[in-house]
């Protein structure tokens, strides 16, 4: 690969024409010579360029290098690192572009426009997902989906091995995923006033990531389940424009597709099915193939010079269709069957959308919107008498059948804007959204958000902007019957359905005492709270401040720094509690209590031809990140004592800086340096915790969170012409 990469960065040097530009004609306001190059001298906006060389990347011993390469792909090799190239006329324009060529995260792009008559691009995207260069598995894949752990589960069942063979047997790999993004875009103008367009994107991802799969709770496995999928979207659409508003009709497919919808995998407990003990596999389906196909009209109207209304509809139509898996993969229990062999799934989905928008005078704006969704879900209620639970006992099921959800979704939202004096407005304005669902313990939410705003620039140096929000939710219809069927608690509210009270201020002041230096301060609290939520979310507060500033001495030289300091804080309760007398206990009450706080410092410096053909910026990165749970009892609790936890702490540091130096007009050299630390301390995931991935039950992929401290460093050369 690095081969390809120092070929392909030789070929474009090679290919590269000699710049041929006549001499400038003279006039009395043409600087001298000096100067003329002086002012183009790495000025890199040309549309010809091409930027290449060679990058090198170290870690400290034991660093995570997936975490810090998470979306990117920093490895050492000659690399092409900015291709472009391009022209433009009074006519025509055309370009194409190159990122990253040879590496996981390369970009491609291509454009073209006949200005008046067609408009055309091309973009090849690539994005890479890190997990871990280090993980540790003992399953291998044998066939699609199937993962394979040979004859370790048997020397574990007949106590010939123990699973820390599970240990010693597993292998490293990586594990990783990457998206592949090809988006094609096409619009042809028919007439002055029609617009004909058609886009076509497939997204593709390929790779492993990590899943979680269980035989109960005292033998759950943590598996690399491999991801192969493709998403396929269509559009097309014909666009009218007139004097006095537009129109659009158009359609859009989406298709989705999952060569492995179902994963088996070994027990690492058993070899045998058992009643009791569990089955030798687990089974479960995962990401079905799906289609939506949409059709949508839209348009806009002015009415007259100061108002104007849009329209948007929508028509959907959402289907599933692959084959049902078996209740059960243990071989020991008896068939259920299933009452039909596909999903059979449909849901119809109706979306609209309406403003109105005018200035009855100079001083005074209004806006009025209307937004609406509804997901009438039609596929077929399936009975289902019996099920199977934890893949060990056949059982009864409550409900009896299954229960399509379906939701509306209606917002209608106005808003006033009044402006006494020029560079200063006050707004008002009111959201109302209802949501009435079928199969929910909540059937109808009604949400009400009342808002407030200030802004001016009237002086100068000053810019203020303040805005504040109070929100409502209510619920009706509730069935706690349906949570009773279930075996949870009655007083249980799911977090979006849940009534609450909320009340937000958000601030930016800005002062610019004179050309060269601004400050900026922001702040915000918001306050929510949950009050008929017994079991779940409570309260939900956030708190935030930071301050800034900009100076800019001269066209050459600037600075920048700014701080933030964020606070989000949750009260959750639960009960700790099994069916038969302790399930209506209080004693057996507890709450999490949970703090999230973030440090937030940046620094820049930039230095534009400061040095005669130089350009040199820097920048200093920090943040400092801290979560705690804290565990509370009733006063009269029969709970055994809480062992607290430590907090969870993050930090990251990083640096840069890119310097490039003009040797002449057309080339350049330069250096760029990262330097980038992380610091982590996790209870839960850290590799003393985590020492081995078989725990006692649980057999794991080592997938931890582990500290960094990378350097990265490379050398380039720019050509423009």
């Amino acid at each position: 690969m690095r081969t390809l990469r120092l070929s392909i960065a030789i070929a474009l040097w090679l290919a590269s024409p000699v710049s041929a530009q006549p001499p400038a004609p003279q006039g009395p306001n043409t600087p001298p010579p000096q100067a003329a190059e002086q002012a183009e001298v790495g000025t890199l906006s040309t549309l010809r360029k091409v930027d290449f060389g060679y990058r090198f990347t170290g870690f400290s011993d034991n660093s995570d290098e997936a975490r810090y390469q998470r979306y990117r792909d920093l490895r050492d090799g000659v690399f092409v690192e900015g291709f472009r190239w391009g022209s433009d006329s009074d006519k025509t324009f055309y370009s194409a572009r190159a990122t990253h060529v040879g590496y996981r995260d390369q970009q491609y792009a291509l454009n073209y426009m006949k200005f008046g008559k067609l408009r055309a691009s091309f973009e090849f995207n690539q994005i890479p997902v890190n997990f871990s260069q280090d993980t540790r598995t003992a399953f291998t894949e044998a066939g699609t989906g199937n993962l394979d752990l040979g004859s370790l589960p048997q020397q574990v069942q007949t106590g010939a091995a123990t699973t820390a063979i599970y240990n010693t047997q597993a292998g490293t790999f990586d594990l990783r995923l990457k998206r592949s993004i090809a988006d094609a875009r096409l619009v042809y103008s028919a007439t002055s006033h029609l617009d004909l367009g058609v886009t076509f994107k497939n997204t593709q991802k390929e790779g492993t990531q990590p899943w979680a799969g269980t035989f109960g709770f005292g033998d759950a496995v943590e598996l690399a389940v491999p991801v192969d999928t493709r998403t396929t979207e269509l559009g097309v659409a014909g666009e009218w424009t007139g004097e006095r508003g537009q129109m659009r009709v158009g359609y859009d497919g989406s298709f989705f597709r999952n060569n492995v919808n179902t994963i088996v995998w070994d027990n690492p407990l058993r070899f045998t099915d058992s009643t009791t003990a569990g089955p030798a596999q687990g089974r479960m389906a995962i990401w079905p193939n799906s289609t939506v196909n949409t059709g949508n009209v839209s348009g806009l109207v002015k009415i007259n010079e100061r108002s104007q209304a849009t329209a948007y509809v929508s028509l959907g139509n959402w289907t599933q269709d692959d084959a049902l898996i078996p209740f059960t993969i243990n071989g020991a229990l008896p068939a259920v069957p299933l009452a039909r062999p596909t999903a059979d799934t449909s849901a119809f989905v109706t979306a609209t959308a309406f403003t109105f928008n005018t200035r009855p005078t100079r001083r005074l704006w209004l806006n009025a919107r209307f937004r609406s969704y509804d997901y009438d879900n039609n596929t077929p209620i399936m009975a289902v008498p019996t099920t199977v639970s934890y893949d060990t006992t056949v059982v009864a099921f409550a409900e009896g059948e299954t229960s399509p959800f379906s939701f509306t979704r209606k917002a209608v939202d106005v808003e006033a804007s009044w402006t006494p004096q020029a560079f200063a407005a006050f707004r008002a304005g009111y959201t109302r959204e209802t949501v009435k669902q079928e199969f929910r313990v909540v059937d109808d939410t009604t949400e009400n958000t009342f808002r407030l705003s200030a802004d001016t620039t009237r002086l100068r140096w000053l810019t203020l902007r303040a805005v504040y929000e109070h929100n409502t939710r209510t619920g009706s219809g509730v069935d706690e019957q349906a949570l009773d069927d279930i075996g949870e608690q009655v007083s249980l509210r799911q977090f979006d359905i849940s009534d609450k009270n909320a009340d937000r201020f958000s601030g930016i002041f800005i002062v610019a005492p004179t050309a060269s230096l601004s400050l900026n301060a922001t702040a915000f609290v918001g306050r929510e709270n949950r009050p008929d939520t017994e079991f779940g979310l409570r309260s939900n507060d956030n708190d935030g401040v930071g301050a800034g500033i900009d100076y800019v001495p001269d066209e050459r030289v600037s600075f920048a720094a700014s701080y933030l300091y964020e606070k989000y804080s949750a009260l959750q309760a639960s009960r700790q509690a099994n069916p038969g007398v302790q399930f209506d206990d209080p004693t057996r009450d507890w709450t999490t209590d949970s703090a999230d706080n973030a440090h937030t410092f940046m620094l820049t410096a930039d230095f534009v031809k400061l040095w005669a053909k130089t350009d040199l910026r820097v920048g200093y990165e920090s943040s400092h990140a801290r979560s705690t749970y804290v565990y509370g009892l009733a006063p009269n609790t029969t709970l055994p004592p809480v062992s607290q936890l430590p907090p969870v702490v993050n930090n990251r540091d990083r640096i840069t800086a890119d310097g490039r130096y003009m040797l002449t007009r057309n080339v350049g050299v330069g250096l760029v340096y990262w330097y980038e630390k992380y610091s982590v301390e996790n209870f839960s995931t850290s590799p003393e915790t985590m020492n081995t991935i078989a725990m006692p039950s649980f057999v794991t992929l080592g997938y931890v969170y582990r500290p960094y401290t990378a350097n990265t460093l490379w050398a380039r050369l720019t050509y423009v012409w």
